[in-house]
């Protein structure tokens, strides 16, 4: 007998670029949160201001908060509740996760 498992549940990987004295990156946390409640993601945080991570600093030093989803580069700046979850529901109806 084969028993078939349920496919697992779309999951979209966020990564924050921030540092800790970023106002702009609390307020963007805040917006994540609404729109984690119609799309579900993970997230992390990445310090820009660590050592490790001295290429994000470069790359982003101006432009934090920065949102990649699946290593993708989605946003700056300010997060528009309404604009990400399409953004992100396009991801996954593109990669076939929806």
């Amino acid at each position: 007998m084969v028993v078939k498992l349920p496919a697992a549940a779309p999951r979209l990987m966020l990564t924050m670029f921030t540092h800790n004295r970023c106002q702009l990156c609390v307020n963007a946390k805040e917006a994540l949160e609404q729109v984690r409640q119609q799309v579900p993601f993970n997230i992390t945080e990445v310090d820009i201001k660590k050592p490790e991570n001295s290429k994000w600093f470069e790359e982003y030093k101006y432009d934090v908060p920065v949102i990649h989803a699946n290593d993708e580069f989605l946003l700056w700046h300010r997060v528009n509740v309404e604009d990400t979850v399409s953004k992100l529901q396009n991801i996954l109806k593109s990669s076939g996760k929806e």
